[in-house]
């Protein structure tokens, strides 16, 4: 009887260590099991940021440069702003911007002004040629790949010169007065959603079916900017600065645009 009740005692811890072990052979295996699923899933995040990085656009100097001057706007925010403008005065500088814009348009068309463009006309060229640029691209289809990809590389690199100056030229210079610094810090905002979203068609194959669609939004963007600073903004740069003045930002920004131009070089993306 003794022998019986310790075989039974015997077995019991042989169940109890099989047990044990099975349940410790599980767990291995179940840390194993993640530590794989762990390195896999690294792996392809790592696999997918370098197929990211070799698609996204290579930073021009100029684009270098405009982010530098967006960084600069950006700390001077935080100083404590000058004293909001009346209605009267605000109103007072768009008036007076009307009738400089109306004489400006008379006095572009007499000869000996033709080669003085003032910023704004200079500003104005640029827009013109981005609504050619943005009709060409939104008239594209799926299959024109090659046109695609040339259009945003154009577009890309004329609009980074475009608004380079305009952040290190005209911005600063208009910010400082309290009747355009709202619309000034709506153009920065303004600038950077046409940045992200070149940005994201450029990490797109052009074939992709949402490619048109947000070359489409793109282009909403960018025409509502335009109407924005051909209205209001150039509107209270003609109130705010002289036509000699404007002369004079024309001639700063045509340097910058061709030293700028110079130095930008085509690279395969």
């Amino acid at each position: 009887m003794e022998a019986g009740v310790a075989k039974r005692k015997a077995t019991k811890s042989s169940g109890r260590k099989k047990s044990t072990t099975r349940s410790t052979t599980g767990r291995s295996r179940g840390v194993r099991s993640t530590a794989k699923r762990a390195s896999r899933k690294r792996a392809t995040k790592k696999a997918s940021s370098a197929r990211a990085a070799r698609r996204a656009p290579a930073k021009t100097k100029a684009a270098r440069k405009k982010t530098a001057a967006r960084a600069a706007a950006s700390r001077s925010r935080r100083r404590p702003a000058a004293g909001a403008p009346s209605a009267l005065s605000s109103a007072a500088t768009s008036v007076r911007g009307a009738v400089a814009g109306a004489v400006a348009a008379v006095t572009k068309r007499l000869p000996w002004s033709a080669d003085e463009q003032d910023a704004i006309e200079l500003l104005e060229t640029d827009h013109r040629r981005f609504e050619e640029l943005l009709k060409q691209g939104e008239e594209t289809t799926e299959r024109a790949g090659s046109t695609r990809r040339d259009i945003l590389e154009t577009l890309t690199t004329e609009l980074n010169l475009h608004e380079l100056v305009e952040e290190k030229i005209l911005y600063p210079a208009l910010k400082s007065h309290p009747e355009a610094r709202d619309i000034v810090l709506e153009g920065y905002q303004e600038h950077h959603v046409a940045d992200v979203l070149t940005g994201e068609l450029h990490n797109l194959p052009p074939g992709d079916e949402r490619w048109g669609a947000k070359f489409k939004v793109l282009k909403e963007s960018l025409e509502h900017h335009i109407q924005e600073e051909e209205g209001e903004m150039f509107r209270k740069t003609r109130g705010i600065f002289s036509q000699e003045e404007l002369r004079a930002l024309g001639a700063q920004m045509a340097k910058m645009k061709a030293d700028a131009g110079r130095s930008t070089e085509k690279k395969p993306r």
